[in-house]
């Protein structure tokens, strides 16, 4: 075994997710995203003035020239990104070379259950409770395992739902959780991400919940056949407005679309987007908003 290895800590000054998916797509390894780091790091910046504060990536390389190279392309796709979106994009960044050990294993100890409107939100090392329906999801890279605000909000929303025979699209489906529960309330779930790690992801959470796919395909909403009673999305405000077309295309008149992944300042230009949908209800939890709309 080694005997050290790199923790670097990146943290955007906007669009987190989009750092996350350029992080595991260039190293495709194992990530973690905390709220709560070491104080003492040392932090640079790149492209932004000052500090920033927020989630952290935290990406583990074996080598110090694996670190320089992954900032290397952090600094061009910044640079990408700040130009696409006319505005200045960069992160705060700290290197912190720490003792080998089984860091996965530390990982896992710190994720622990959740409970979300009758279901009970478990890793496979945590038993079943007897009370509650269960869904097994282990924790991998960065798809959703319940814990994060837009995730919970839209678990809330369709367990409240009717679902029984229904037909339920999950756009952006990374770990499967949403159309799980979904599906543990009699939907007939399609679901489709851009991500192939995150279809495999899927696949894999619904073989360890005893559950069949009724549709999934690596992609998004374009691909669908259209029809849908539900459609959710747990995405980002800039990709959810740029796919309203596919969204009121896909959905009956009359039917539920549920928007998660939306910062709280860009609630009103999602909702002004989707006019012609009627808003039913808004939440709001740390920061992140989640909208439950009629189409018309």
């Amino acid at each position: 075994m080694i005997e050290n290895y790199f923790e670097l800590f990146v943290i955007p000054n906007a669009y987190l997710e989009l750092y996350t998916d350029f992080i595991l797509e260039i190293t495709n390894e194992a990530i973690e995203e905390v709220s709560k780091y070491p104080k003492n790091l040392d932090f640079k910046y790149f492209n932004i003035d000052g500090s920033v504060s927020g989630d952290a990536i935290i990406v583990r390389c074996q080598k110090e020239e694996e670190v320089l190279e992954l900032l290397e392309k952090l600094q061009k796709y910044s640079h990408l990104l700040s130009e696409r979106m006319e505005q200045k994009i960069g992160f705060a960044y700290a290197l912190d070379k720490k003792k080998n050990e089984d860091w996965i294993n530390q990982y896992r100890l710190g994720i622990t259950p959740i409970e979300c409107n009758g279901f009970y939100i478990h890793p496979s090392w945590y038993p079943k409770k007897e009370d509650a329906v269960n869904i097994m999801i282990d924790p991998a890279l960065a798809f959703g395992s319940g814990h994060h605000a837009t995730t919970s909000m839209c678990i809330d929303f369709i367990s409240k739902l009717s679902l029984q025979g229904k037909t339920l699209l999950d756009v952006g489906c990374g770990s499967g959780i949403l159309s799980l529960v979904a599906k543990k309330n009699g939907a007939i779930v399609h679901m489709c991400d851009t991500d192939s790690l995150a279809v495999k992801e899927s696949l894999k959470n619904f073989t360890l919940n005893h559950e069949s796919i009724d549709k999934i395909w690596e992609g998004s909403i374009d691909k669908s056949e259209g029809g849908y009673d539900i459609i959710v999305a747990n995405i980002l405000a800039d990709v959810i407005k740029i796919l309203y077309n596919d969204f009121n295309r896909a959905l009956k008149s009359g039917s539920v679309l549920i928007l998660s992944g939306i910062l709280e300042k860009y609630k009103d230009s999602v909702i002004d987007k989707f006019k012609n949908f009627e808003l039913q209800e808004a939440k709001l939890q740390d920061e992140w908003v989640a909208l439950k709309m009629i189409k018309k």
